[in-house]
C-alpha cells in the first residue's frame, strides 16, 4: 500500500454530497434560510406583475391616494430585483409620469412616486421629483398648535397623522438622495413634531397626544427621528472652512433611544400592537426601516429581520406567492412584504463598535451611516451598518459585517474577552477601521495601547502605512499621507487601518456639507479603506451566518489525514489559518473527513514527514532550501510517496520566480506543466470548471490556473500562481490576485482528495 493509500480508509466523501457542498445557503442557521426568502421573493414578484392593468398600472385600493399603490408595487418590484428597463416597470412609469404633484393632491402618492422616480431614473426624473418637493413643503402644517412640522392627507390645512408624515419624510428624503434641495427648515420642523408628539413611554400613536403608542407607529417615530437628524445637525459642532468648530460637541438623540426601548419592550412580528392583525404588514414594512436606518440588529434581543422574515415565509399563500392583511388587499400586503424581505436582507458593512467610557464610542452619531451611504450609492447597491458591543457579542455576531468601527475621545476599554473578540474577528477575515474623533491624543494613545494587548507579536506592530500601500488609490487617487494612516500587517494583507486625524466627524456632517473641501477628502479616505478592506466584494445578506471557527489544537488520531506546512528561508506562514479553515470545511458535514484540524509545520528534513501525503508550501518573498531538505523533498516525491501543493500569496511575484526554480533544481529536467482541464483532479471532489477569481486577477470563472510535475503518472507537485492560501483566511484584500474563498476551498479540497488517491 503507498503512503498515499493509507488515508483512503478515514475518507467518509460522497461526490454527490461534496456537489453540494458550499452552496449558497450553505452558512445559514434557524428556520428560515437565505433560500426561503429568495423563493418567497420571486413568487411575490410573480403574483404582483399578473395584476397589472394593460395601462400599466394598478387597481388602487384608496381612490383617495390616487396612483398610491401602483408607486407602491412599482417600489416593492424594484427593490426586490425587476431592473428599471424591464417590461413591467417600463410600463409603470410611463403611466405614473403621467401624474404631477396637483393632478394627485395626496400625500402617501405623491411621497411614493418621488420614491419610484428616486429607485428607478432618478436622473431622467430630476425636475418631477423637485415639484414633488415643492408640493410637500407646502404641504407641511405650519400653524396648528400640536400639529406644526406634520403632515395630513392633502394641502388642506388640517389636522395631521404620523402615518402622513412619515411618508412624506421618506418621499423628501428619496428626493434628497437623488440631488434634489429640500429647506432645512422643512426638516427642523419635523424633527421638532416628533419629540412633542412622542409619549412618555417613549412610543407614539397615530396622532399626537394619542392614549396609546402603537408598534407601527413607533417605527414610523424612530425612522423619521434618522431622516431628520441626519439632515439637521444635532449639536453644537460645526464646521467653518475645513476646520471642525466645537468638535466632540455633538450629540446622540434620547428621544431616537428611548423609541428603539419602547419597540425591544414590546417587540412581536405577529402583530402590530396593540391592534393585532391590523396592518400588520404596513408594520413590518415600519420595522424594516426603522432598524436599517437605526444601524439595529437586534430591538431588545429580537433579531427583528430573521424573525420577521420567519412570519412572512410562514404566512405567504404558497401556491399564488401573495400575502393576506387585515384592513390591506392582497397587492398592497404583498407590497408591504415584498419591501420588508428584499431591503431588510441588505448586506451589513460595518459594524460600529460600542465601547467604553459609556458613550465614547457615538459622538457622532451619523458618521457610519453616511459613509455606508456613500459606498452604497457607489457601489450600486443597499448596504447597511449596525451597532455591536464587542464585549458582549460572540465573534459570529462581529463577523455578520467585514468592518468594525472604533472611535471616541477617551483611552478606549476593551475586557479580555472583548480583546480577544477582536483577535479572533480579525483572525478569522475581519478588518478594523479606526479614528481618533476631534484628533483626541488620549483616544490615540489607548488605541495603540489597546492593538499592542490585542496583537502582542512584534512582527503585528502598528506602522505608518507606506506610500505605495494599495490604500491610496483602492478607488480614489489619493496623495499618499493625505490623512495619517496607520496599519497593522497580519498574514496576507493589512487588517487595522488607522487615523490619528479625525475622519468621523467630517463623515457625520456629510449630508449638510457634502462640498465642503474637508468632508470630500474624508469620504475618500473613508472610501478607499473600504474598498481595500472589502475587495468591493458584497458581504453576505443577513441570512448567511458567519460561522466562528475554534483551532484548538486536536489531538492527533491514528489514521486521520494531516497536513505539513513546509518550513522555508522566507515568509513561510503568512496564512497561518489556511489549513484550519480548510481542515474544519473538510471534517464538517456533509464531507466528513477524518482530519486533524492544525497543519504540522516542519522542515523538509524532518524525519516525520513521511506520515504527511500532503505538504504546503507557500509565502509571498522569494526563499530557499538547503542541500539536505531539497535531498528529503526528493525522496518525498518517489513513486508512491506524496504530494506537494504550492501556491502564490496574492499572486506575489517574488514567491512565484522563486518556486520555479525550486522545482528546477528539485526536479531537473521535468518543468512544471499546465495541468489539462480534462484531468481528474478537476472533477475528483468538485467541479472546479466555474472558479471565481478575484477582480485584481481578472474576475469571471473558469478552471483554476495550475501546473504540477507528474511522476509515475500523478501529479507529485501542484502549484498555483494565483493565491489560494489567503482566500481560506478570507484574508485577501483589493489587490491580492486569486480565488474567492468559495472557490479557493474547492481547489484546496480537490488537492486534498487527490494527494490521498493512490
Amino acid at each position: 500500500m503507498t503512503r498515499r493509500a493509507r488515508f483512503l480508509p478515514g475518507i467518509l466523501l460522497t461526490l454527490a454530497a461534496a456537489a453540494a457542498m458550499l452552496g449558497p445557503a450553505a452558512a445559514a442557521r434557524g428556520a428560515v434560510t437565505r433560500d426561503d426568502v429568495e423563493r418567497a421573493i420571486r413568487d411575490g414578484v410573480r403574483f404582483l406583475k399578473q395584476e397589472q392593468r394593460d395601462d400599466g398600472s394598478w387597481q388602487d385600493t384608496n381612490e383617495q391616494a390616487r396612483t398610491g399603490t401602483t408607486s407602491l408595487i412599482t417600489l416593492a418590484l424594484l427593490t426586490a430585483g425587476e431592473k428599471p428597463d424591464s417590461p413591467t416597470i417600463r410600463k409603470a412609469l410611463d403611466y405614473l409620469r403621467k401624474f404631477g404633484p396637483h393632478d394627485l393632491g395626496s400625500t402617501y402618492a405623491i411621497a411614493l412616486q418621488t420614491m419610484v422616480f428616486q429607485a428607478a431614473e432618478p436622473e431622467k426624473d430630476q425636475v418631477r421629483m423637485a415639484a414633488n418637493v415643492t408640493w410637500l413643503e407646502a404641504a407641511q402644517i405650519k400653524r396648528r398648535e400640536f400639529a406644526v412640522g406634520c403632515w395630513s392627507y392633502t394641502d388642506a390645512p388640517a389636522g395631521g397623522d404620523n402615518s402622513n408624515t412619515q411618508y412624506a419624510l421618506l418621499g423628501l428624503n428619496a428626493a434628497a438622495e437623488a440631488g434634489v434641495p429640500v429647506n432645512p427648515e422643512t426638516w427642523a420642523l419635523a424633527r421638532l413634531y416628533w419629540e412633542r408628539a412622542q409619549r412618555r413611554d417613549g412610543g407614539w400613536g397615530y396622532h399626537a397626544g394619542d392614549q396609546l403608542s402603537t408598534s407601527s407607529m413607533t417605527c414610523a417615530g424612530i425612522s423619521s427621528l434618522v431622516i431628520t437628524g441626519s439632515k439637521r445637525f444635532q449639536g453644537a459642532e460645526f464646521l467653518q472652512g475645513p476646520a471642525i468648530r466645537n468638535c466632540g460637541q455633538g450629540t446622540a438623540n434620547s428621544n431616537l433611544q428611548r423609541g428603539i426601548d419602547w419597540l425591544g419592550a414590546n417587540f412581536s412580528v405577529t402583530q402590530n400592537f396593540p391592534s393585532g392583525q391590523q396592518w400588520k404588514l404596513y408594520f413590518l414594512y415600519g420595522l424594516e426601516r426603522a432598524g436599517r436606518l437605526a444601524g439595529i440588529r437586534f430591538f431588545g434581543n429580537h433579531d427583528w429581520y430573521r424573525l420577521g422574515a420567519e412570519e412572512l415565509v410562514r404566512t405567504q399563500d404558497r401556491l399564488g406567492g401573495f400575502w393576506r392583511g387585515v384592513g390591506e388587499a392582497p397587492t398592497v400586503a404583498t407590497s408591504f412584504a415584498l419591501l420588508f424581505l428584499a431591503k431588510g436582507r441588505a448586506p451589513v458593512l460595518i459594524n460600529k463598535l460600542a465601547h467604553g467610557p459609556r458613550g465614547d464610542w457615538n459622538n457622532d452619531p451619523d458618521d457610519v451611516r453616511n459613509l455606508v451611504s456613500v459606498v452604497s450609492r457607489d457601489w450600486k447597491h443597499l448596504l447597511t451598518w449596525q451597532v455591536v458591543n464587542p464585549a458582549g457579542a460572540t465573534v459570529a455576531d462581529l463577523l455578520q459585517a467585514p468592518i468594525a468601527f472604533f472611535n471616541g475621545h477617551q483611552a478606549p476599554e476593551l475586557d479580555e474577552r472583548g480583546r480577544q473578540n477582536l483577535r479572533d474577528f480579525v483572525e478569522q477575515g475581519g478588518f478594523i477601521l479606526a479614528d481618533a474623533c476631534c484628533h483626541s491624543r488620549e483616544f490615540d494613545e489607548g488605541f495603540k495601547a489597546l492593538m499592542k494587548r490585542v496583537f502582542p507579536e512584534e512582527e503585528y506592530k502598528l506602522r505608518p502605512l507606506s506610500d505605495d500601500h494599495p490604500v491610496w488609490r483602492a478607488r480614489h487617487l489619493l496623495t499618499p499621507g493625505a490623512y495619517p494612516l496607520w496599519g497593522i500587517e497580519h498574514g496576507c494583507r493589512t487588517v487595522v487601518i488607522y487615523s490619528q486625524k479625525d475622519l468621523s466627524c467630517y463623515w457625520n456632517q456629510a449630508e449638510r456639507a457634502a462640498d465642503n473641501t474637508a468632508v470630500l477628502l474624508a469620504t475618500k479616505v473613508g472610501q478607499n479603506i473600504v474598498d481595500y478592506a472589502t475587495g468591493r466584494e458584497l458581504p453576505a445578506d443577513k441570512l448567511v451566518l458567519r460561522e466562528a471557527r475554534d483551532f484548538r489544537a486536536d489531538p492527533a488520531k491514528r489514521g486521520a489525514l494531516r497536513i505539513a506546512k513546509l518550513q522555508h528561508g522566507g515568509q513561510w506562514n503568512v496564512a497561518p489559518l489556511a489549513v484550519p479553515n480548510l481542515m474544519n470545511v473538510l471534517r464538517d458535514r456533509p464531507l466528513y473527513f477524518d482530519v486533524v484540524i492544525n497543519h504540522k509545520e516542519m522542515l523538509p528534513s524532518d524525519p516525520s514527514l513521511i506520515y504527511y501525503p500532503l505538504a504546503y508550501l507557500h509565502g509571498r518573498a522569494a526563499f530557499s532550501f538547503n542541500k539536505d531538505d531539497m535531498d528529503a523533498l526528493r525522496k518525498h516525491l518517489q513513486p508512491g510517496g506524496g504530494t506537494i501543493f504550492g501556491d502564490a500569496a496574492c499572486g506575489s511575484p517574488a514567491f512565484d520566480a522563486a518556486f520555479r526554480r525550486f522545482v528546477a533544481e528539485l526536479l531537473p529536467g521535468t518543468p512544471m506543466a499546465p495541468i489539462p482541464k480534462d484531468d481528474p483532479l478537476y472533477k475528483v471532489g468538485f467541479d472546479l470548471s466555474d472558479s471565481q477569481y478575484t477582480k485584481a486577477a481578472g474576475g469571471g470563472k473558469d478552471y483554476p490556473q495550475l501546473e504540477g510535475v507528474k511522476i509515475d503518472g500523478h501529479w507529485a507537485i501542484i502549484y498555483s500562481k494565483y493565491d489560494i492560501g489567503c482566500a481560506l483566511e478570507r484574508n485577501s484584500g483589493l489587490d491580492c490576485k486569486g480565488y474567492t474563498y468559495e472557490s479557493a476551498i474547492r481547489i484546496a479540497a480537490n488537492i486534498v482528495i487527490y494527494s490521498t488517491l493512490p
